[in-house]
């Protein structure tokens, strides 16, 4: 299973659902790549110091964004949109036995995949996770330039992660 941007957000929230034991879902999830996830939280930007990349502009839009997200939750620790919130489903849960993290280097968003990724590594999550960081682009930019060297690099990696 694949999903970039909010779609990364739906398909690890897919992925937990799957390892639920109680879930109806039924379906076995070998692999999920989450490239350019869409995670907030409240504590944004401050894991790997991306805050003074990015500039705090772009933060406070991202508070702004949320009641429109989710209209029913008043913080963005809403673990549908923060796996790593104080008090969000374990991550031990995942429904899959492998993941791809794929993160931009000039991504508002970046921090939070860099984030995940070591957060479902101590989980105690017995699958393998892998992450990837494409220099000098922003958040989707495959999705704009399919002939520039990256967006091919990226296809390619998803390829064959998915391929193995």
């Amino acid at each position: 299973m694949l999903g970039v941007s909010a779609g990364a957000n739906i398909a690890h929230n897919i992925a937990m659902m799957a390892g639920n034991a109680g879930s109806e879902l039924g379906v076995e999830i070998l692999g999920v790549g989450l490239t350019h996830l869409f995670f907030l939280g409240f504590e944004i930007n401050r894991f790997r110091g991306s805050q003074c990349i990015h500039g705090s502009g772009k933060q406070v839009s991202q508070r702004r964004l949320w009641p429109f997200v989710c209209p029913s939750s008043q913080d963005n620790d809403d673990p549908r949109v923060n796996p790593v919130a104080e008090g969000a489903p374990s991550l031990a849960g995942l429904g899959c036995r492998r993941v791809l993290v794929s993160v931009a280097e000039k991504d508002l968003l970046r921090d939070r995949g860099w984030m995940y990724n070591e957060a479902l590594g101590r989980s105690g999550w017995t699958g393998v996770v892998e992450i990837h960081e494409t220099k000098g682009e922003g958040h989707g930019f495959h999705l704009f330039n399919l002939d520039g060297e990256n967006a091919r690099d990226l296809i390619r990696r998803l390829a064959a992660f998915f391929n193995s």
